[in-house]
C-alpha cells in the first residue's frame, strides 16, 4: 500500500479559536495581512473577531470583500491586484468555500502564506489543495499541493449564525465528500477511516443543526473538517461531476450536490440503506431547484470532467449521465 497524505502544517479547532489568529500570523512572520471575504461578511461579527485579534498583536490589515458566490477567475485577478497594491505578505480567507478558493489561489499565485477560516460547515476547503473557480462561465478545479493552507482555524462559533438552508446545503456537501471519497479509486485505509467517521457525525447531526442546535453545529464543523481532510486526499467522483453543470446554471454548489447525490450513489450501487437515509434527509430539508439548462448539453460537460469520472468506482457513459439527469429532473418535480 502506497499513498501521500497532504495536510496544513497546523489545524486549530474549537470555540473561540479565532482569537488565536494574531499569534499564528506573527508565528508565520507576516506584518501586512489581507483578509479576503464576501460583501455580506462586512456586517458580521466573524470579521470583527479576526480583526480584533490582529489589532491585539499590532498587525496591520486590509480587507478585500469583492468575492462573488461561485466565483469567476476574474475575482482572483482583482484580489491579486489589491494584494500587490497593499503590499500584503499573508492571506486570510474568511468565509465559505468560494472565499477560501479565491484566497488560496491568490496566495499560491503570489507565493504568500495563507490561513483559512471557514464560516460554513460543509466545503472542507480550509484543508484541501484544490481551488474551484469559474473559467469562461464553467467551473474548473485547480489542483496543486502548493494550494494547501499553512493553517486552518475552525471555530464553530462562526457557523452558528448560518441560515437553515445554508446549514442544510453545506451539510449535504460535506456528507457527499465523506461518501464519495470513501468509495473513490484513490481512497486508502486512512481516508476511509476518517470518511466513515465523518459520515456518521454529519448524518447524526445535520437535522438538529438545521434547527439551530448549537452542539449539533459544533459537531457538523468537526464532521466537515474530517470529510475535507478525506476528500482532499482522495478526491470526489460522479456526484460532484454531475453538480458542476447545475452550478454553472446558477444553483448553489451544496444544493446542486444534494440534487444529484442519491442518483449518483444508486448508479455506483452504494448501500441502499444509506441512500434511503440521504433521500429522507434531503426531502425533509426541502433541498432542490428547477433545472433550466439543457440536460444533453450538461451531460456533455460532465463527460469532459475526467478528473471526477476517472475517480468514480464505476465507468460512466454519456447515456448513464443522461439517464441520471432525467431522474434528477423528475425528482425535483415531485
Amino acid at each position: 500500500m502506497n499513498f501521500n497524505f497532504i495536510l496544513p502544517q497546523k489545524i486549530i479547532f474549537g470555540e473561540n479559536s479565532t482569537k488565536r489568529i494574531g499569534e499564528e500570523v506573527k508565528r508565520l512572520g507576516a506584518r501586512r495581512i489581507l483578509i479576503a471575504t464576501s460583501r455580506g461578511m462586512l456586517q458580521r461579527g466573524s470579521l470583527k473577531g479576526v480583526t480584533d485579534s490582529l489589532q491585539e498583536h499590532k498587525l496591520s490589515f486590509e480587507v478585500f470583500s469583492k468575492v462573488d458566490p461561485e466565483p469567476p477567475i476574474e475575482d482572483v485577478y482583482d484580489c491579486i491586484a489589491f494584494a500587490k497594491k497593499t503590499e500584503s505578505d499573508l492571506l486570510i480567507g474568511l468565509g465559505g468555500g468560494s472565499v477560501m478558493d479565491i484566497a488560496k489561489k491568490v496566495a499560491v499565485d503570489l507565493v504568500l502564506p495563507k490561513i483559512m477560516i471557514p464560516t460554513t460547515a460543509g466545503t472542507g476547503s480550509e484543508v484541501t489543495h484544490e481551488s474551484v473557480l469559474k473559467v469562461d462561465g464553467k467551473k474548473k478545479a485547480f489542483v496543486d499541493e502548493k494550494i494547501i493552507p499553512d493553517i486552518a482555524i475552525v471555530d464553530p462559533n462562526l457557523m452558528k449564525t448560518m441560515p437553515p438552508r445554508l446549514v442544510a446545503s453545506s451539510g449535504i456537501d460535506a456528507l457527499a465528500h465523506a461518501i464519495e471519497c470513501y468509495d473513490s479509486k484513490k481512497s486508502n485505509l486512512l481516508v476511509k477511516t476518517l470518511a466513515f467517521e465523518a459520515y456518521k457525525i454529519i448524518k447524526d447531526n445535520l437535522r438538529e443543526a438545521v434547527e439551530n442546535d448549537k452542539k449539533a453545529i459544533e459537531n457538523m464543523a468537526l464532521g466537515s473538517l474530517m470529510a475535507g481532510i478525506s476528500f482532499g486526499n482522495s478526491g470526489t467522483a460522479l456526484a460532484h461531476a454531475l453538480s458542476y453543470p447545475l452550478s454553472n446554471e446558477g444553483i448553489p454548489h451544496g444544493e446542486a450536490v444534494a440534487m444529484v447525490l442519491p442518483y449518483a450513489l444508486e448508479f455506483n450501487e452504494f448501500d441502499a440503506r444509506v441512500i434511503n437515509e440521504i433521500k429522507e434527509i434531503i426531502r425533509n430539508l426541502k433541498l432542490g431547484r428547477e433545472i433550466k439548462g439543457d440536460i444533453e448539453g450538461m451531460a456533455k460537460t460532465v463527460m469532459e470532467d475526467k478528473k471526477h469520472l476517472s475517480n468514480n468506482p464505476r465507468k460512466v457513459t454519456f447515456e448513464n449521465v443522461m439517464s441520471i439527469y432525467k431522474k434528477v429532473v423528475e425528482g425535483v418535480k415531485k
